[in-house]
């Protein structure tokens, strides 16, 4: 899971909320014991985001889980992962237009990601998405550059799926 990822990157805390109030206490518990790291349960959506820097959205819903009052004036990263397919959208389309929205693969993510239903509404062209993933890790362009809103939409690609395999196989492979 992304708490995983997270924290083989760097320390944090952690916030979570979970629509199953056990469910959050749950994983709460289970990933501090894991990980070492402090997590808090939000009691509602809106006080998690308030409590975020970055924030992980993995839902395959077709309403969003966040409203763009909720989020740090100072900045915030979110990075939307949920199961994608045509009818879902976690991220309102007005956070998508005040972001700097970045694509794993911009042709995927009109179809399938949370750019799909922006582009539907006619609140942002492909023309708003300031790059693709691949940009940014390359240095082709700059990620954070301040107190924005970033969002992050990744559907999943093949070449990505193929590396996070290898990295695993690689790392799997030494013990």
């Amino acid at each position: 899971n992304m708490a995983r990822a997270a924290a083989a990157v760097r320390p944090f805390k952690g916030v979570c909320y979970s629509l199953d109030e056990a469910m959050g206490e749950s994983f709460a518990e289970e990933m501090g014991e894991e990980l070492g790291v402090s997590f808090t349960v939000a009691s509602s959506a809106e006080e998690c985001c308030n409590l975020s820097d970055v924030l992980f959205t993995q839902t395959p819903g077709s309403s969003t889980v966040l409203e763009k009052e909720w989020l740090k004036e100072s900045g915030v990263t979110i990075i939307a992962s949920g199961s994608d397919q045509p009818t879902k959208q976690e991220i309102p389309n007005d956070v998508l237009k005040a972001s700097k929205y970045i694509s794993d693969l911009t042709m995927q993510t009109s179809r399938v990601g949370e750019l799909r239903g922006a582009l539907q509404a006619g609140v942002m062209s492909e023309g708003d998405v300031y790059a693709e993933l691949g940009e940014i890790v390359n240095g082709d362009k700059p990620g954070r550059e301040g107190d924005e809103i970033i969002v992050v939409d990744l559907t999943g690609t093949g070449a990505q799926d193929a590396a996070i395999g290898q990295v695993a196989w690689d790392k799997l492979s030494q013990l």
